[in-house]
């Protein structure tokens, strides 16, 4: 199936604020831009909502901002608020909040289009573009990475015979991006192997382990046979990281 990869925002409600228009002798200016979530997740089923904050002053109409999310990193080099003499904003705008200060202004966009596993994991760009008065255009970048979530399965933790050492195994999925399942194996990676004598010190990495083709990992670590365990899948680009439960190994 097709999708189509650009997520236009449109405007959504009524202000929060009466706002004044903005002047023409303000300075035509993006101050930042911001995701929430920071870090999306996306999971077998449903999708993720982001919601986008960006800070302008010397907007001019309604419409004066409007926003891209598209797949992708930003522009190499791109500076953080760039002059265009031809406009070419996306449709819509978003809800223009209460003033910030110093004539600063927050424009919140509420995407349509929720994120799901079949969008491509990895860099998304927000280009956000605000229009002057006179037709000035200026424009700023900012990126997020999405991911696809993992989880480990089966995880277990016990003394390993005829050693003074801890054997732990288990299996590492990730969510499929075909969709023909829930979950797939995810070989070929390294999971962290974290210990802790008591349960008040730092976790420490004990070891690691590479998953299989099929998922499965195991290791044994020698001469701690007593303390806190679990394992940490640091994750990657396209795949979000991951903590197993904390097992006890006693007396």
């Amino acid at each position: 199936m097709t999708r189509r990869l650009l997520l236009v925002s449109l405007a959504a409600g009524a202000l929060t604020t009466p706002l004044p228009a903005s002047s023409a002798a303000t300075e035509l200016a993006i101050n930042g831009i911001t995701v929430r979530p920071a870090e999306p997740v996306v999971r077998p089923s449903g999708s993720v909502r982001l919601v986008i904050d960006v800070i302008a002053k010397g907007v001019a109409g309604k419409d004066g901002v409007t926003i891209k999310v598209e797949p992708g990193a930003p522009p190499a080099q791109a500076p953080s608020a760039t002059p265009s003499p031809s406009p070419s904003p996306s449709p819509g705008a978003g809800l223009r909040l209460a003033h910030a200060g110093d004539g600063w202004e927050t424009w919140r966009f509420l995407p349509q289009k929720g994120l799901n596993r079949f969008y491509p994991a990895g860099p998304w760009t927000i280009t956000a573009t605000a229009k002057g008065a006179d037709g000035e255009v200026v424009t700023q970048y900012a990126s997020f990475q999405l991911r696809r979530e993992t989880r480990l399965t089966s995880v277990r933790v016990g003394k390993a015979r005829e050693t003074h050492g801890v054997r732990l195994s288990g299996w590492l999925n990730k969510v499929d991006p075909s969709g023909y399942s829930d979950y797939v194996p995810f070989g070929g990676q390294k999971v962290e192997i974290l210990y802790r004598k008591e349960a008040t010190d730092i976790w420490e990495v004990a070891g690691t382990a590479v998953t299989k083709s099929t998922g499965a990992f195991g290791r044994t670590i020698q001469d701690r046979p007593n303390g806190y365990w679990r394992i940490r899948f640091p994750g990657t680009g396209h795949y979000a990281p991951k903590y197993s439960s904390i097992r006890k190994i006693g007396e």
